[in-house]
């Protein structure tokens, strides 16, 4: 295979020979230019002086002699010129560098792209009142001015009041052209560029004759679609007979029409637009004929990402590549996402391999560890003259891969106290009571900012701080990769470290936080190797002017080839198109010749695409257009073969198998052990109702006793509000039991409330009223309504005598099929009423009660949703086995309808002794059943949607 730079130096080497030294070669990109010194030592095959090889930005860079920034620089220049110019109109005026620095990068890319497309910025950030202004100021062909009059059009509103939006809109597009003016005119009185101003002002000084380029002869390579101040550049150039252009075409370009390719530009539309004006001064075309050669283009179907990288690597393994070809293969991702899938799926004998893709810092933990850094920054807070930090990023620090491999037994150590002691936030002398090494020392350290404003200087000093803990860590543990990382995230710090100390912006805790994100999560990691050695893997566009004879492009899917995210700009769409900025249309012209180029030359093309109709996110994934192309007009040229194949993964089960647990010696000696009675070893009415609901469940909580997994309540749940609820209407009632309760007495009780309500929030871990905030702040204030709310309740009741509490127990020893259990019930209130002596069971309630006095006993057994009445039954139950002459009623204070009353099983009737007769029959056998029957699944899946042990039984619904 001869390549195309081949072509273009055998092509030099005849008309200039060893003159080929004064020559400057230009080609798209740096990459490039390494494939195209390998190109002149293969042809000349002697010492001769190579030409100057440069991509086009350092072309341009370099004769500009201008220092070019980053952009986050830039960025930081443009808020000063911004601050400057919205203050002219109003002195008053404040935007936070935070906010501004998103869409500053967005100016920035126009401002830049306005440069490049020579566009006239005055005219595209006029303001237009009247429509009929368009002709007058905007000097453009009737094609053009029609997208700007619709935009106008639309805007304007034809009379129609502006909304907020528009109005804001036109309040910046006002000022624009000056900030564009201000922000070029500082930059260059300081000696600073950007390409696109570069561009701009080298078309400019070319044009008046006054820039004076130190090389005779220029030849541009390998181009394409050009900006406005490229193709000007190449032409004032052609013009002065100093330079000359190659172009890579195909004579497809030139035969197949768009309906054939069904694209909306050729692949060679541009190429033909320019050579057609240039070709008498210097455009010379390289014609291939990729219709003329034997070639194979396979298109498969893998379904995911993962999928698509291991069948690459199947592939790689089965073709087995010489060595000595390595080079001569391209494997291409339309996706960066995929890149460690590959690196990890490559076979072992392909041991030479260059990347050209630059890896996303923000995919490694070290970026996860930092970002969490940040958020405990932000979320500190100053108690008693204690900083402490939120349980939450304490918990994402010690559990961050990164730390968590260094010190496992220390992390696990404070995540076991903190959900023990449910420490929503923790103090940093907490934390250094343990043994923490020099690292999390100082990440749990910092500074102290009791005000919005931030001191700079120390905050900067305390991330420096991190930064260099991280990599003498890195170093100790001789993770070179992680030291890689570390270093590129210092470097970039240090960066905006020495632009902060030079802008001085006034900075909250917040921002800082924000812009340190901002600027981290867009780095990338290059990878070091030679170029011109190994198998080359790299993304679409890295593929420019290179060929290969075989390729291998993955994730060939519609929104990745071509590429169809459009970046954020301030400029409308209507406005580029009439202003001759790029949009969609272009770009996807200029994937369609880079996709055709590439499979000029090649001998095999492999276009792997992912199957699945739609990913995690709902979006659809279409096999490229591309594909479809190719298999539309190519399956009709007889040197293209074309093989179509889908990969498909059998499913390992067709069905997912119930799970059952044998009754058997093992679990009935478990069973016994558990509700024979002594201790805590007693059957509860949430026990019986567990089995119930499932037995697999019961079997997992009180057979083998399978703990939910303890976590911090930041905000109170239901089930602590329940918790407090009763445990302050015990201690409400604890002192006054054998006495009776009147009006007085219980008005008296409710001048204790707030007290007893308060003493219950601290036992139970959730802090002091003064400290309490939001969810449970209100939910504090909820409880102390319902206590006085339910005292309120029994002040409208006849006297009573408050005989047992919830701490008080009922136990039955019962004996069945020969073998002996214990029921236990923990009663929330039993009273006695003075005048009826009738006992009251009282249960408090938080959530929904659903009493339905329909229902039979059968239902009562059978159905969960009943378990309000099997616990109302079983509590009186309870009590008429310890005395059987009392006449028993069971009511219910339920928070959601207390201006209801209390709400009385079987409409506040007694409950009769042939009722409970009935009632113990049941029982008896339900735990004859417990005790002997199978443990298995309940068959109505819409119980497992909260339920803890759910992933164990894989009905988890994700």
């Amino acid at each position: 295979m001869r390549t195309f730079l081949q072509q273009i130096i055998a092509e030099l080497k005849s008309d200039y020979g060893k003159e080929i030294s004064e020559l400057c070669i230009i080609v798209p990109t740096r990459r490039a230019v390494e494939f195209l010194r390998e190109a002149i030592r293969e042809e000349y095959r002697e010492s001769i002086w190579a030409p100057k090889m440069l991509s086009i930005q350092d072309f341009v860079r370099g004769i500009s002699g201008r220092e070019f920034p980053e952009t986050m620089p830039l960025v930081f220049e443009l808020y000063k010129v911004y601050l400057d110019r919205m203050r002219e109109d109003n002195a008053s005026f404040y935007e936070s560098l935070e906010s501004f620095y998103a869409w500053g990068e967005m100016l920035v890319k126009d401002f830049d792209e306005i440069d490049k497309y020579l566009v006239n910025a005055g005219d595209l950030f006029r303001n237009i009142r009247e429509l009929k202004e368009i002709d007058e100021f905007f000097h453009l062909d009737e094609l053009d001015l029609e997208p700007i009059r619709r935009f106008w059009e639309t805007l304007q509103g034809k009379g129609k009041d502006l909304t907020e939006v528009q109005e804001q809109f036109l309040k910046i597009w006002q000022v624009l052209y000056d900030i564009y003016t201000n922000f070029r005119e500082k930059l260059y009185r300081e000696n600073y560029s950007y390409d696109g101003m570069a561009y701009r002002n080298i078309i400019g000084l070319l044009e008046e004759g006054k820039l004076e380029l130190p090389y005779p002869n220029i030849i541009f390579v390998g181009f394409n679609a050009l900006s406005r101040a490229e193709e000007k550049l190449m032409e004032l150039l052609l013009k002065e007979k100093r330079a000359r252009v190659y172009w890579d075409v195909d004579h497809a370009y030139f035969s197949l029409k768009k309906e054939a390719l069904m694209t909306g530009e050729e692949p060679g539309k541009f190429i033909q637009e320019y050579h057609q004006k240039w070709k008498d001064i210097g455009s010379y075309l390289i014609v291939h004929d990729m219709m003329g050669e034997e070639k194979h283009v396979y298109h498969t179907g893998v379904p995911l990402e993962v999928g698509q990288a291991q069948y690459l690597g199947n592939l790689l393994r089965d073709t087995e590549i010489p060595e000595e070809d390595f080079r001569k293969t391209a494997l291409v991702l339309a996706d960066e996402k995929l890149l460690f899938p590959v690196l990890y799926a490559l076979p072992s004998h392909i041991d030479k391999l260059n990347i050209t893709m630059g890896f996303p810092l923000r995919q490694t933990n070290v970026f996860n560890l930092l970002m969490s850094v940040m958020r405990l920054l932000r979320n500190m807070r100053m108690e008693k003259n204690e900083l402490t930090f939120s349980h939450k990023e304490v918990s994402e620090i010690l559990n961050n891969p990164y730390v968590k491999s260094a010190q496992t037994e220390l992390s696990e150590e404070i995540q076991f106290a903190i959900n023990k002691h449910n420490w929503v936030y923790i103090s940093g002398k907490e934390l250094k009571k343990r043994k923490l090494d020099d690292l999390l020392t100082h990440i749990f350290s910092p500074p102290n900012f009791t005000s919005r404003k931030v001191d700079l200087k120390k905050l900067l000093d305390y991330c420096k701080g991190v930064f260099d803990f991280l990599l003498a860590d890195a170093q100790v543990r001789q993770n070179y990769l992680e030291t890689e990382y570390i270093f590129k995230f210092s470097l970039s710090f240090n960066q905006l470290q020495d632009v902060l100390l030079k802008y001085k912006p006034e900075l909250s805790m917040l921002g800082f936080t924000r812009l340190f994100r901002e600027v981290v999560q867009k780095l990338r990691i290059p990878f070091e190797g030679e170029p011109l050695e190994g198998m080359q893997l790299m993304g679409f566009l890295e593929t420019r002017v290179l060929d290969f004879e075989k390729v291998y492009i993955l994730a060939a899917n519609e929104g990745n080839l071509p590429d169809t995210s459009s970046g954020n700009s301030f400029i409308p769409y209507n406005l580029r198109k009439g202003f001759g900025l790029p949009t969609y249309e272009e770009k996807d012209a200029i994937y369609a010749y880079h996709f055709y180029r590439l499979l000029q030359r090649t001998k095999e093309v492999h276009l792997i695409y992912n199957s699945v109709v739609s990913d995690s996110t709902g979006s659809a994934k279409e096999i490229s257009r591309f594909i479809r192309q190719i298999r539309h007009f190519f399956r009709q040229q007889n040197n293209f073969h074309i093989h179509e194949g889908l990969v498909s993964t059998a499913a390992p089960f067709s069905e997912q198998a119930r799970i059952e647990i044998a009754s058997d010696i093992d679990t009935k000696r478990l069973f016994l052990g558990r509700f024979s009675g002594g201790g805590r070893n007693y059957l509860s009415a949430t026990a019986l109702n567990t089995w119930i609901n499932c037995r697999l469940k019961f079997y997992f909580k009180y057979l083998a006793r399978i703990k939910e997994a303890d976590e911090v309540e930041e905000s109170m749940q239901a089930n602590t509000l329940g918790t407090v609820l009763h445990e302050a209407m015990e201690e409400l009632y604890k002192p006054h039991r054998g006495k009776e309760v009147d009006d007085k007495l219980i008005a008296n009780l409710l001048k204790s409330v707030d007290r007893v309500v308060e003493d219950r929030f601290v036992a139970n871990g959730l802090g002091k009223v003064e400290d309490l905030q939001g969810k449970n702040l209100l939910l504090h204030r909820v409880i102390l309504r319902l206590c006085s709310r339910m005292l309120k309740q029994d002040m409208e009741s006849q006297a009573f005598q408050v005989i047992g509490l919830e701490a008080d127990q009922f136990e039955q020893k019962l004996e069945i099929a020969g073998q002996h259990f214990a029921i236990n019930g923990s009663l929330d209130r039993v009273d006695q009423l003075s005048e009826t002596k009738t006992i009251r069971i009282l249960d408090y309630k938080t959530g929904k009660v659903a009493l339905n006095d329909r229902a039979d006993l059968d239902k009562i057994f059978s159905n969960s949703k009943n378990k309000e009445m099997f616990q109302g039954f079983l509590y009186a139950w309870l009590y008429k086995r310890k005395f059987p002459d009392a006449r028993v009623k069971v009511g219910y204070y339920t928070a959601r309808h207390l201006s209801d009353g209390i709400q009385f099983l079987r409409k506040g009737a007694d409950i009769g002794d042939m009722e409970l007769q009935a009632f113990e029959t049941k029982l008896f056998e339900l735990i004859e059943k417990m005790y002997t029957e199978n443990y298995t699944q309940t068959d109505d899946e819409s119980k497992c949607s909260y339920c803890p042990y759910n992933a164990i039984c894989n009905r988890k619904v994700t």
